[in-house]
């Protein structure tokens, strides 16, 4: 019952919005294509004055390059990690001691800067304790 009364009394103020719209605007007096040959069209007039430029997609703040090399080798590695340390283990040799260490070296580096990167971010801490974390991260 509601529904019905306020939809009757929403509905009148729309339509006379909507022809008043409609009444508002006028066609062009003169058309743009002439029948004859001997009158010319008119040209339409082009605004003169300053337009101001304006952009609707966002501004990016991420440095440039591709980071997907950087993470198809993280994964690629992960995925080796589950065969080299087994392999390093039952088989004890140099070359394996070596792979492992190289390899667990480079992951845990890896883990840890994605987490000094994803959580001591600028927003956060400002920009010094960011840029000395990612340091640390380098003595460590």
């Amino acid at each position: 019952m509601a529904s019905c009364i306020l939809r009757g009394s929403l509905s009148r103020p729309a339509m006379a919005f909507a022809r008043t719209l409609v009444a508002s605007q006028t066609l062009p007096k003169a058309p743009f294509f002439t029948a004859s040959l001997l009158t010319p069209a008119r040209k339409p007039q082009l605004l003169t004055g300053t337009v101001r430029n304006f952009a609707v997609s966002p501004v990016r703040c991420s440095s440039g390059g591709s980071h997907v090399t950087l993470w198809n080798a993280e994964r690629a590695l992960s995925l080796a990690l589950l065969g080299v340390i087994p392999v390093g283990l039952m088989f004890p040799s140099q070359v394996g001691d070596t792979l492992i260490a190289v390899s667990i070296v480079m992951h845990q580096h890896w883990g840890l800067e994605a987490i000094v990167t994803d959580y001591v971010r600028p927003i956060l801490f400002g920009t010094t304790v960011p840029k000395l974390a990612h340091g640390l991260l380098l003595v460590v």
